[in-house]
């Protein structure tokens, strides 16, 4: 575990060091402080409008108007600020001949790719952590949001950022050029976010085969009849579908196990990758 926080302990001074962490930082703050006051200015003119009115003024609340369109927000910045942090992790290291000499020191593979994977995780906890004063601002006002779905909304979201790091660096082992790896890791995280979206238009599909001609077929198949769906399949592999409830303020531990299962897998792959890339070397 030693050798693991010193060569997370380098990333995390690697990030600071170089304008990279704090422009990432610094844009990731401006899109979601941006959404957050957006959405607070409405709901503050909703309030005021409605102020006379009991019936809707009881309607209108601060976490559904406010916090769930934000932590909606920073799933769609991590879609695009993830891969400029995961870009350079492993690729940067093959294309200026360091990586030979990592991992020629007295440490294995592995703790070379969590402490990577750490040094980056820090990083996204910081980006996290200075948005706390969004909901901390609400609380000073007259409106009060409800913190234990805003905790819970914000667990999910690191989950979900932990999943993006862990997709960006596999995606980083595989090439030596940053650019791709950033763009690679963009594709891959669009792929998995927009998944639920063709879901959407299986289950339309099947449901219209069904009804044609070829309904034998699909009863045989077990398609959409009894059993899972694709689309039902599909759903399961969305990283949006999965997020679903953590923005609701509901903790489901599938989804929890879903996140956590996918990090793992790309570290158990980017060990593989990187393993036999020093074979082949």
């Amino acid at each position: 575990m030693k050798n693991v926080l010193a060569i997370a302990g380098r990333e995390v001074r690697t990030y600071f060091t170089s304008p990279l962490a704090y422009v990432v930082v610094g844009v990731f703050l401006m899109l979601s402080g941006y959404i957050f006051w957006a959405s607070l200015v409405r709901f503050s003119a909703l309030c005021l409008q409605y102020g006379n009115n009991p019936y809707v003024f009881n309607q209108l609340n601060v976490n559904d108007m406010v916090i769930r369109p934000l932590f909606g927000s920073m799933g769609v910045i991590f879609l695009l600020m993830i891969p400029v942090i995961t870009m350079r992790l492993l690729a940067e290291e093959r294309r200026t001949g360091t990586a030979e000499l990592l991992f020629t020191c007295p440490v294995t593979t592995g703790q070379v790719i969590l402490g990577k994977y750490l040094g980056a995780g820090f990083l996204l906890v910081v980006m996290l952590g200075a948005t706390l004063s969004y909901p901390l601002l609400i609380m000073a006002s007259s409106a009060r949001p409800d913190m234990k779905p805003t905790l819970v909304g914000y667990f999910g979201v690191l989950l979900m950022g932990l999943a993006f790091l862990g997709i960006g660096l596999l995606v980083s082992a595989m090439t030596e050029n940053q650019i791709i790896a950033a763009v690679g890791a963009f594709g891959a995280l669009l792929m998995l976010w927009a998944v639920s979206w063709v879901a959407d238009s299986v289950t339309v599909t099947l449901a219209g085969l069904m009804n044609s001609a070829t309904f034998g077929l699909w009863e045989k198949l077990k398609l959409g009849v009894g059993g899972p769906t694709v689309g039902d399949l599909l759903n399961k592999i969305s990283i949006t579908e999965h997020f679903q409830d953590f923005r609701k303020g509901l903790l489901d531990t599938e989804h929890v196990i879903f996140y956590l299962s996918v990090v793992f897998f790309s570290l158990f792959l980017t060990q593989r990758v990187v393993e036999s890339r020093r074979w082949r070397g």
